[in-house]
């Protein structure tokens, strides 16, 4: 066993222990057994002896907290997800796209089928237990989907079976045996297809950094950053040839639409909180898409140190593939070394160089590709980001674990909501699901006016939005 998958088993262990205790109370006979084999782990690894990963001792939003979101009520955009848009639109997708093993390797073709079979009638299909297929999360898994043994796909909480979901799909592929990525033509796709539009932007970003204007310089960042989540693949499919120009021109319009199209704009705030912590000190992303998305991630990241905003910046991203086009760390190495290939001048003169020397960091996590809301953390991650001087959480499922994938009133103050956060946090998030907070009830009332009937769904209007919990 590799040092780093014994770690994450040692996490996954004590998780699942803490997490049954809550679920199944202490006295369990399946938490006390979890309790002991964590036990024995920490015994076997000192590093991880003081690790507390009982989501109790968590921090929560001082907002009193609303019911969570189910999939279980038609006309809903969790509810068209769970029971047509994940069989009939991402899972074709996942058969398409990886003809070539499924053709050399009949049982997961075997295994795709049983879940297509379960996704025809997910309002009586059972959510069968993640099997053991060498991940290290197997006992965090037990843990999360204990209290729904006997739910359906649209009876549990919707945050929960769509990242099981995709738990199920990488079990298929026995992603933790062979490292076969499904989703990885998507995501080469999504960056070669924008190749030309990312070409065009990062020579606007080397004009902006040449004028010398830090204020300038982060504004184009942060909303680049923010509207390239419009082009998440598990919405935007990639394709080629002549759609790449349309994605272009629709980039581009919707930058030069980025102030009418925001909801909360907290960017003044961000800047100056960043001017105040001054030149030294770390900033994080907490990656949500690759492909296009993801250089603009990049470009965000580049701009924070060529204007001495931050000395380091760190992407967290996720452990293993998930929600289709979801950044790993090999997706941040391949799109620096892509984009340097094709001479697009920040990749090749600096990005590979931030890379090397520290500047850039790369942290993968599993933990960020499980549906905890964002207070329920282990320490090491709550550790981790609280060195940091500011985060920012993107894309609209961070977000929505972020909230915790709860109902909020649309005016809860962000700040109620994100008080936990162990670190000031700042949100960059098109709005692509039917939660959200802290957007004043004007901003509602127009949005609703002009686009009444999916106007928090299809990623035209966007957020951003920060809060220091410590002030």
């Amino acid at each position: 066993m590799s040092w780093v998958r014994c770690v994450f088993w040692i996490a996954a262990v004590q998780h699942a222990s803490s997490v049954a205790s809550a679920f199944l109370g202490p006295s369990s006979t399946w938490s006390a057994s979890l309790a002991r084999s964590s036990t024995r782990f920490v015994v076997m690894a000192a590093t991880t002896a003081d690790t507390d990963l009982s989501p109790s001792a968590a921090k929560k939003p001082r907002a009193p907290l609303p019911p969570v979101i189910l999939s279980n009520v038609p006309g809903t955009w969790a509810h068209d997800t769970m029971s047509r848009r994940i069989r009939d639109d991402i899972l074709v997708r996942i058969y398409a796209e990886n003809e070539e093993i499924l053709a050399s390797k009949p049982s997961i073709k075997s295994g795709l089928d049983h879940l297509k079979e379960e996704l025809k009638t997910p309002q009586t299909s059972v959510l069968p237990p993640i099997q053991d297929d060498g991940g290290p999360d197997l006992a965090v898994w037990e843990g999360i989907m204990a209290p729904y043994a006997q739910s359906n796909w649209l009876d549990a909480p919707w945050l929960v079976t769509e990242f099981y979901f995709y738990r199920r799909i990488i079990q298929i592929f026995e992603y933790f045996r062979t490292s076969y990525d499904p989703f990885h033509h998507q995501k080469r796709l999504g960056l070669e297809g924008s190749l030309e539009l990312t070409k065009e932007l990062a020579a606007r970003a080397e004009e902006v950094h040449k004028a010398g204007n830090p204020e300038t310089a982060l504004h184009f960042a942060v909303f680049a950053s923010l509207w390239g989540n419009k082009m998440d693949l598990s919405l935007w499919p990639s394709q080629s040839d002549g759609a790449a120009a349309n994605k272009a021109q629709t980039f581009a319009n919707v930058l030069e639409a980025s102030s009418v199209n925001l909801l909360a704009d907290d960017f003044s705030t961000v800047l100056a909180h960043l001017r105040g912590a001054g030149a030294s000190g770390r900033v994080d992303i907490v990656v949500d898409n690759a492909g296009f998305e993801l250089v603009t991630d990049l470009l965000l990241a580049d701009a924070l140190l060529l204007h001495k905003l931050a000395s380091q910046v760190v992407f967290h991203l996720k452990g293993h593939p998930t929600f289709v086009s979801d950044a790993m760390d090999k997706d941040v190495r391949d799109t620096v070394h892509y984009l340097a290939s094709h001479q697009v001048v920040a990749a090749r003169d600096r990005w590979s160089s931030y890379l090397q020397t520290g500047q850039w960091e790369l942290r993968a996590h599993i933990y960020w590709a499980q549906p905890f809301p964002f207070w329920e953390r282990p320490d090491e991650v709550t550790e981790d980001l609280s060195q940091s001087r500011l985060v920012f959480v993107k894309g609209d499922a961070n977000y929505r674990r972020l909230l915790g994938d709860r109902d909020w009133p649309l005016s809860t103050p962000f700040a109620d909501v994100a008080s936990y956060f162990p670190s000031p946090v700042t949100a960059l998030r098109t709005l692509k699901a039917e939660l959200g907070c802290g957007i004043a009830e004007g901003e509602v009332e127009r949005a609703r006016r002009e686009n009444p009937r999916d106007w928090m769904v299809t990623g035209t209007y966007g957020v951003v939005q920060f809060t220091d919990p410590d002030v």
